[in-house]
């Protein structure tokens, strides 16, 4: 395409888009007290912001981080307003797309991901087809919707982010916005002050032995799952960041996120947080310092006496599964209710092998199926606690099986990309600790995700999109690098 022809389309674009704004503002203005003034405003500010996007499509992506991680969303939903949450990504997505008609080309190396993205189509066509098994269809529809607008999220990530450095800002973004909320929830605990919910992004939930930081999501045991992968990203900031104000900066964002994790009193997300810092410095860090691992260990020897009894309590109920432990787990009457939503949903599973009850329908089975369990009954629908036995239950062995195999490709892929620039030491040195980082942070949240269930699955799929486009950058900076040689071969 000519420059010539790139700009009288572009001219024909913003004089299109000029006059949407001009007519929004006249109706703004015109009823400024009626519902009809209250939407043109939110139309115009949307017009606003596609332009702003299609200039800099990076910080359509890191919005919809922004919008998503906060959850200023539901909260605007909670408080009577229209949620803005998919209408964004509507926004985000046409604007994308508008921009590669207009000016760009489609990503140059999109086949280093082309497995992940058939995978991810294939988990969806088999999510979907589950609906025709729902007793209650309104809900699998509804879910249904919610995992087609996580993989525009997505996509609307892996076309919006074109270099590394955009892809390194928009880890800051989720690690930034974490910290804020955190900070938020650090507050009320030290002050107190839990009817300060600054705006609903720091909920709390009121347990007779803690009060619970549940950040935006108010659930504590979600939230905390949260926390921690993000956490991975951070402490691989501390480890390789060379400027000492940005590591200062990344040791209190630390700080104040083992002290919200901590509070959250999520026993899954105690055990993820384990397993994440055991990843980073016994199998991701190749340089590992022995010392450091010893020194650690013994700070965490002397801290335990100064933990509010609290913790320990919450540590201690975990031994209830040790195998020593006979019948431990019903010992603790949230460990038996756990155990009876699992196999509540092992029974949903085994009723329905192959495509579950359908999506979104384990608790309108629940009452049903739990009945021939016996170990545990409630009145109310109840959550099956564990993302894997809720995929098995409502989606069966198919759906089960396409998403195990989004997460073989996509850990394989990310897993491909590091061991591709190994020999580029510069490039390895400055670009492999991000990958790691992802692939941590993924662990984390699938290891608490035994526990817990998909209810708000959106920050993984955040994570997902992030680590996607990793695989995709590394594949073009080898292209570039490539053609670098090339041209300086042909110049010698």
């Amino acid at each position: 395409m000519s420059q010539n022809l790139k700009t009288q389309k572009s001219n024909i674009l913003f004089f299109v888009l000029g006059a949407v704004l001009a007519a929004g503002s006249a109706v703004a203005v015109g009823n400024l007290n009626s519902d009809l003034g209250l939407y043109s405003l939110v139309g115009l500010i949307g017009v606003a912001v596609a332009l702003i996007m299609f200039v800099n499509p990076t910080l359509g992506a890191n919005i919809l981080i922004i919008v998503i991680f906060s959850n200023i969303s539901d909260e605007l939903t909670n408080m009577g307003y229209p949620g803005i949450s998919k209408p964004l990504v509507l926004v985000v997505g046409i604007t994308i797309v508008a921009r590669y008609i207009y000016f760009e080309k489609a990503p140059s190396a999109r086949s280093k991901t082309g497995q992940i993205e058939a995978s991810l189509f294939l988990y969806f066509i088999i999510y979907s087809a589950s609906v025709v098994m729902a007793s209650d269809q309104g809900l699998a529809i509804s879910a249904i919707l919610d995992v087609f607008k996580d993989i525009i999220v997505i996509y609307c990530i892996l076309f919006a982010l074109r270099n590394s450095v955009a892809l390194k800002q928009s880890i800051w973004v989720v690690i930034l916005v974490t910290f804020v909320v955190s900070l938020f929830g650090v507050y009320q605990s030290i002050s107190g002050n839990y009817a300060q919910t600054f705006f609903g992004t720091a909920m709390v939930t009121m347990e007779d032995y803690a009060v619970r930081l549940g950040g935006p999501i108010n659930a504590p045991n979600m939230w905390g799952q949260t926390v921690v992968s993000v956490i991975a990203l951070v402490i691989f900031r501390i480890i390789h960041e060379r400027r000492t104000s940005i590591k200062l900066l990344s040791i209190l964002i630390l700080g104040v996120l083992l002290y919200e994790a901590l509070n959250t009193y999520s026993r899954g997300a105690y055990l993820a947080l384990g397993v994440v810092v055991l990843l980073i410095f016994f199998v991701f860090e190749d340089k590992f310092n022995p010392m450091i691992a010893i020194a650690g260990v013994g700070l965490i020897i002397l801290t335990i006496p100064f933990l509010p009894p609290i913790y320990m309590e919450r540590f201690k109920t975990v031994l209830v599964l040790a195998p020593s432990n006979e019948n431990g787990v019903y010992q603790d009457s949230s460990f038996r209710g756990r155990s009876s939503e699992m196999l509540t949903g092992l029974s949903m599973f085994t009723s329905s092998p192959f495509l579950g009850v359908g999506a979104g329908n384990y608790k309108p089975n629940y009452q049903e199926f739990t009945q021939k369990i016996g170990i545990e009954t409630r009145a109310e629908a109840r959550d099956p606690h564990s993302l894997y036995v809720q995929l098995l239950a409502e989606n069966g062995m198919f759906g089960f099986l396409a998403f195990v195999g989004v997460m073989i490709s996509l850990f394989g892929g990310l897993a491909k990309a590091k061991r591709s620039i190994e020999h580029l030491p510069i490039l390895k040195q400055a670009w492999s600790p991000w990958i790691s980082s992802l692939q941590v942070s993924l662990i984390g949240y699938l290891i608490a995700a035994t526990f817990l269930h998909a209810a708000y699955i959106r920050y993984f799929w955040i994570l997902v999109g992030l680590g996607i486009t990793a695989i995709r950058l590394t594949g073009e900076m080898l292209e570039n690098e490539k053609q670098s040689n090339i041209h300086l071969s042909k110049r010698m």
